[in-house]
């Protein structure tokens, strides 16, 4: 699977110009990679705010996708709590764990750091809903 590709292989045009980094995806859990880029960076130097919200809710859905076959997914609601500022110039990476489906919702959490996956400097949590009857 290409590294820019989400839990069923289709590449996300936003993740790729961003420049997600595909590290593991499956059952439920998925991790992802954004590299530190000066574009990217905020205003200490460390990956800025929106650029992570986006690896957040990415690495969420493909978690959500990765234990779902064939359905549309949309983010209803994705709180982001930031702990502290992320490192100057380190990449961060994205865990994210989908822990219930019902039949039309979807559960997840997700923990983001940078140096150190014991440090987190962000936690999320998310409700996705499952969009049946898209044609596959």
């Amino acid at each position: 699977m290409p590294e820019d590709a989400n839990a069923t292989g289709i590449i996300i045009p936003w993740s790729a110009e961003l420049g997600f980094r595909l590290l593991s995806v499956g059952d439920g859990l998925c991790s992802l990679r954004l590299p530190w880029r000066p574009d990217l960076s905020g205003s200490n130097g460390g990956i800025a705010s929106g650029a992570i919200a986006s690896l957040i809710d990415h690495a969420c859905g493909a978690a959500v996708m990765s234990r779902l076959e064939r359905v549309s997914i949309s983010t209803l609601n994705l709180k982001i709590d930031h702990i502290r500022l992320p490192t100057a110039r380190s990449p961060v990476t994205a865990w994210a764990h989908c822990y219930r489906v019902s039949e039309i919702m979807t559960f997840v959490r997700a923990e983001v750091w940078d140096t150190d996956p014991a440090e987190v400097f962000a936690a999320a949590q998310g409700v996705f809903s499952i969009n049946r009857g898209v044609a596959a």
